[in-house]
């Protein structure tokens, strides 16, 4: 198990040090990172939390986990760490662009146009 745990369902009131202070009761604390909007400077409703140690990262997702805190029962979950190859990035699946109009193509009910049949005069 990681060290790193996502916590969901937070009050918009919750702030680091109200959540520090309830983490600290199952270890401690190395980091937390509260998401917040930026025009109203509220919580967004998850934050991660960094735990010191693997055994009070366990602690706190096995004792917090779907408890009730400020009045909403909150998700404690470990965050999942992605391999990461080694020289090689990914962008995800490779689109092709399409053209905002669509591309004619010739059929074989159209007759074809030669340079030749554009020199001559149209009649009158």
């Amino acid at each position: 198990m990681k060290t790193k745990l996502h916590v969901g369902n937070l009050s918009s009131r919750a702030t680091e040090k109200n959540l520090r202070f309830l983490f600290a009761q199952k270890g401690r604390v190395r980091d937390i990172e509260l998401i917040v909007e930026r025009a109203t400077g509220r919580s967004r409703a998850f934050a991660i939390v960094t735990m010191a140690t693997v055994e009070g990262a366990e602690a706190a997702l096995l004792g917090l986990h779907r408890s009730i805190w400020n009045g909403r029962h909150i998700t404690v979950n470990e965050v999942p760490v992605a391999p990461v190859e080694h020289g090689e990035f990914s962008f995800g699946a490779q689109q092709t662009i399409t053209p905002f109009f669509p591309i004619r193509t010739k059929t074989a009910d159209e007759p074809e146009l030669s340079p030749a049949s554009a020199d001559t005069e149209l009649p009158k």
